[in-house]
């Protein structure tokens, strides 16, 4: 008898406490500069999370957290969301980023206790398990294998690991299920963003590339396709890389061989674009969005 997974979805990685750096030059030293406001959020593995949950999959979040103030701040996030967790010990304030937004992208200055998650002994039973970073990736390699021999599927995201990127292409044997890239990494990983599909089925199954307002492309259920941007007003760019991956397997888990997966992935994106941050906190940013 087979026994059913306790969640549709697992999101393990980390949580970010982020700390939105206004666009202005440093003072000079001894001296303060007082601004109108200073943006706080979350983010990490709780943006996939929390779309996912917006979007009505049930939903667990793993992470490592201490004793910290931050840790303090996700916990009571966590819980105002609904979404239930698993948890391990790791330092305080184990991950935190500056977050410098620019014209089209951001760029971070973060401290994070990656190592934390090798103690990560078990993951829960879950259909998908998704992993935001490839470096995450790597540290929770034995409680991965673990769970996709118990019959999880497994999807991972990029994130800017210049190393981990560029060892994608010698991976061998389909370690993950579902490799999620965006078209810089994607460049970084195999010298052509547009070929990764085919040239890191060593690593996953299915292959994924996003490439922002032009949309997706990928080699999924064992075929190539690929999907136009949604145009939008972007307010924030904040997460939208979260969003697409748990509008795409949120599709996946209710339509696993549809042919509109990367459409309706990318319309999830675009949603996030037009508030701030990457945590969903009030669904109805993401209602009306059709499977097709």
């Amino acid at each position: 008898m087979t026994t059913k997974p306790a969640v549709q979805l697992c999101v393990a990685g980390l949580v970010y406490f982020e700390v939105f750096v206004p666009a202005i030059g440093l003072p000079a030293a001894g001296e303060e500069i007082f601004v109108n406001d200073i943006r706080l959020g979350l983010g990490g593995a709780l943006n996939t999370a929390s779309v996912a949950s917006a979007l009505g999959l049930s939903v667990r979040l793993a992470h490592p957290n201490g004793n910290g103030l931050s840790d303090i701040a996700i916990a009571q996030k966590i819980s105002r969301l609904g979404i239930s967790t698993l948890n391990w010990a790791s330092r305080a304030d184990p991950a935190i980023s500056l977050v410098f937004s620019g014209v089209d992208d951001r760029a971070f200055v973060s401290a994070a206790d990656i190592t934390a998650l090798a103690d990560c002994n078990t993951l829960p039973s879950a259909t998908w398990i998704h992993v935001p970073g490839l470096l995450e990736a790597r540290y929770l390699a034995k409680p991965l294998a673990v769970a996709k021999a118990k019959g999880a599927r497994i999807s991972v995201s990029g994130s800017w690991a210049p190393d981990e990127l560029a060892a994608l292409s010698s991976l061998h044997g389909q370690p993950w299920d579902l490799l999620i890239l965006n078209a810089k990494e994607a460049q970084l990983a195999v010298g052509d963003a547009r070929k990764a599909p085919d040239l890191l089925l060593g690593a996953a199954s299915n292959v994924v590339v996003t490439d922002g307002a032009n949309g997706a492309f990928a080699y999924l259920n064992g075929r190539h396709v690929s999907c136009s941007g949604v145009p939008v007003m972007a307010r924030d760019f904040t997460g939208a890389g979260d969003a697409f991956c748990a509008g795409l397997l949120n599709y996946l888990i209710r339509h696993p061989l549809g042919d509109n997966a990367l459409a309706y992935a990318c319309a999830v994106a675009s949603r996030l674009l037009t508030q701030a941050g990457g945590v969903v906190e009030n669904p109805a940013v993401l209602a009306g969005l059709e499977m097709k």
